[in-house]
């Protein structure tokens, strides 16, 4: 259960990202993926 809630946190962090710099995060998204 606390994987979810750490996947909930990252998923809002990960927007933020975006929002600010609109480049690619794609490394950054398959690593917390496989994490």
């Amino acid at each position: 259960m606390k994987r979810l809630d750490r996947i909930v946190r990252w998923s809002i962090a990960f927007v933020g990202q975006l929002r600010r710099n609109k480049r690619p995060i794609l490394h950054y998204f398959i690593t917390m993926m496989i994490m």
